[in-house]
């Protein structure tokens, strides 16, 4: 997932810094939508800017798929992931305009992408089942996620929404028990960007899981070459 999550971050750093209810019934295929605001964003009008950020994540027993919106649909990431046959996987990139593909795609390209349940990097987690709270229907409790360098990822996760839980035949790192809802990332400098479902359906738009014509193809290698290599490693 770090490379996504890189591609995702660095499109808002280029801007930052320059209900349905199903009760007890457990998902397995549908979609969870998320909405970003920014705690402290009124201290940075570059950062109030990306107000409305969504990020939709479509899955089903056999494809999963993560669309990122920003700055109202200009800035689009999309990650397309056969859970049995992840080298047909796709990451599509729609920047003002400029589409872009990258294919062939490693294990270390796609690491966790596919399910938000599996994060790289984990060391441990936490849980507190006694903090709960209940999003768009669904009772949610509280999981620290610590990564491996230091930072703390606070979840609100469900047991109730339980998509597959990855590539089939590729080993699993530490991950969440349950689905997270909510997320709150601590920027760092005084600012949090919190990630809450806003709806949550089991049922799939037709052809959700469809590549579109009309990207410019590439690897991973030449994207990096092509961002002068900001996305990291």
């Amino acid at each position: 997932m770090k490379k996504i999550l890189n591609l995702s971050l660095l499109m808002l750093a280029l801007f930052a810094f320059s209900s349905t209810v199903f009760g007890q019934k457990k998902i397995k295929e549908g979609v969870v939508k998320f909405e970003m605001s920014a705690d402290g964003a009124e201290e940075s009008p570059e950062m109030a800017m990306l107000g409305g950020t969504t990020m939709d994540f479509y899955f089903s027993d056999v494809k999963q798929r993560m669309e990122m919106n920003m700055m109202g649909g200009m800035m689009k990431i999309q990650t397309i992931v056969p859970v049995n046959n992840p080298k047909d996987a796709a990451i599509l990139m729609d920047m003002m305009g400029q589409k872009i593909q990258i294919v062939g795609l490693s294990e270390e390209d796609l690491s966790g992408s596919y399910n938000m349940m599996n994060v790289d990097d984990i060391m441990e987690v936490k849980y507190d089942e006694k903090d709960k709270k209940e999003i768009q229907g669904y009772p949610c409790y509280k999981a620290v996620a610590k990564m491996d360098n230091g930072v703390a990822m606070e979840y609100y996760i469900t047991e109730k929404i339980q998509p597959p839980t990855g590539v089939k035949g590729k080993a699993q790192k530490v991950g969440l028990k349950g689905y997270p809802l909510e997320m709150i990332i601590d920027t760092g400098q005084g600012m949090k960007m919190v990630f809450k479902a806003v709806e949550v359906s089991n049922k799939l738009p037709d052809d959700i899981f469809a590549i579109p014509d009309g990207y410019q193809k590439m690897t991973m290698k030449e994207f990096e070459e092509m961002t002068g290599g900001m996305l990291g490693k």
